[in-house]
């Protein structure tokens, strides 16, 4: 069994012969989950081109827009795709739950599950004109300043955000710390992929990290990510060294990577879960909750910083400089690269866009043909087919990136 996505390509066609500035607002409508990062790596990859260094009030601005983002894509992916699963992997729930009984199993959470929806929401049309497909990034920066009013409320909002999650993530460790997870979802030996700051975690700026185990990693920066990726601009894959092992992005990944979330509260939740864990795909939901979390506290010191009251004049776009572009953000499942090359004409001439969701296609379908081997000794065809939908569920595939 496999699970099999058509890759047309389509917006890497049909920027062909774009103007540079509008890809970025082009390029946003490939989801209406993933908006905020595709717009974002889209604006980095063309001031790469220009060799423009981006002011810091946008870039903070950028920041909180991608954590607005992904409050709302790893909160609906956990309560909507996650929690039944789990529920009925470790027999807490023994029927599987429609999205009725789902909204009713706890009341309090499904309260808790909206109203951080709704802030997420919130926070990206306060931040990016729109909450879905943001058109304040440009290259450049960001063509927006918040007041100090707007900059109250969004902090009422992360305040509350933190609130939400702490019952949240308690209530997580209450139903399901004290299981060991299934070996059916362990993952297989993989080389963990993930950007990173310093080793910290940073899902805007610094290095790419491919780690194969606690010995061995290789740090690049994103000029050199030809030397690893597929060259050949008709594979969409990747190509490293170790061509033995899948390649996963994603939570796991980041926390597999980086070596801190600059947040004591975070260890200490990590630490309550067993290590048998770590290497599980049913770890990945919880790692969402910690993410989320990590994200509104940094939001909060964000809005804090005094950069954000400046009126910045953003750069005039005027000589390019080179005629090639690449950007990288960590969206929500994982690591996004954007490379552009422009002709003579300044018109966009190839695009090539590596999806996270699929860079870990390979791992699903390693992991889900192993599981469907084991089932169907013993379950007939209907069963196996429902019960390897639980191992991509986790992954929280971003089917339209994927096609696009």
């Amino acid at each position: 069994m496999e699970f099999e996505i058509s890759a047309f390509r389509g917006f890497e066609n049909i920027l062909i012969g774009k103007k540079l500035s509008d890809v970025p607002k082009i390029i946003s409508r490939i989801c209406g989950l993933c908006h905020a990062s595709q717009t974002i790596v889209s604006c980095k990859g063309i001031e790469e081109m220009y060799k423009i260094k981006v002011n810091r009030q946008s870039i903070l601005i950028r920041r909180l827009l991608m954590s607005g983002e992904l409050l709302k894509s790893h909160t609906m992916h956990y309560f909507f795709q996650s929690l039944p699963d789990l529920l009925n992997i470790f027999d807490i729930y023994k029927k599987p739950l429609d999205v009725n009984d789902l909204i009713k199993f706890h009341p309090q959470l499904t309260s808790h599950i909206y109203d951080i929806i709704k802030i997420g929401n919130d926070i990206d049309y306060l931040f990016g004109g729109r909450s879905v497909h943001t058109i304040t990034p440009i290259p450049g920066g960001t063509v927006y300043r918040p007041s100090q009013n707007k900059k109250n409320i969004i902090k009422k909002y992360f305040l509350k955000v933190l609130s939400n999650l702490e019952w949240i993530i308690e209530n997580y460790i209450d139903l399901f710390s004290k299981f060991n997870p299934p070996e059916d979802f362990i993952i297989p030996n993989v080389n963990f992929l993930s950007l990173n700051n310093n080793r910290s975690y940073d899902r805007y700026d610094g290095i790419i990290t491919i780690k194969k185990d606690l010995a061995k990693r290789q740090d690049f920066g994103l000029e050199e990510y030809f030397n690893y990726f597929d060259k050949d601009p008709t594979i969409r894959g990747i190509d490293f060294a170790d061509k033995d092992h899948n390649f996963l992005v994603g939570p796991i990944s980041r926390n597999q990577v980086v070596e801190s979330y600059g947040s004591d509260e975070i260890s200490e939740y990590l630490s309550l879960f067993d290590k048998k864990w770590r290497n599980n795909i049913l770890y990945a939901p919880f790692l969402r909750l910690i993410e989320m979390y990590v994200e509104s506290q940094n939001s909060l010191k964000i809005l804090e910083d005094p950069i954000l009251k400046s009126t910045i004049p953003l750069p005039n776009l005027k000589s390019i400089i080179s005629r090639e572009g690449i950007g990288v953000v960590e969206a929500p499942r994982g690591l996004l690269i954007h490379h552009y090359r422009i002709n003579n004409k300044n018109v966009l001439e190839e695009a090539k866009l590596f999806i996270a969701t699929e860079i870990n296609i390979p791992l699903i379908n390693e992991m889900i043909s192993n599981y469907a081997r084991k089932l169907y000794e013993r379950e007939d065809l209907n069963t196996v087919k429902k019960e390897i939908q639980k191992i991509i569920r986790a992954f929280d595939p971003c089917i339209s990136c994927a096609t696009h």
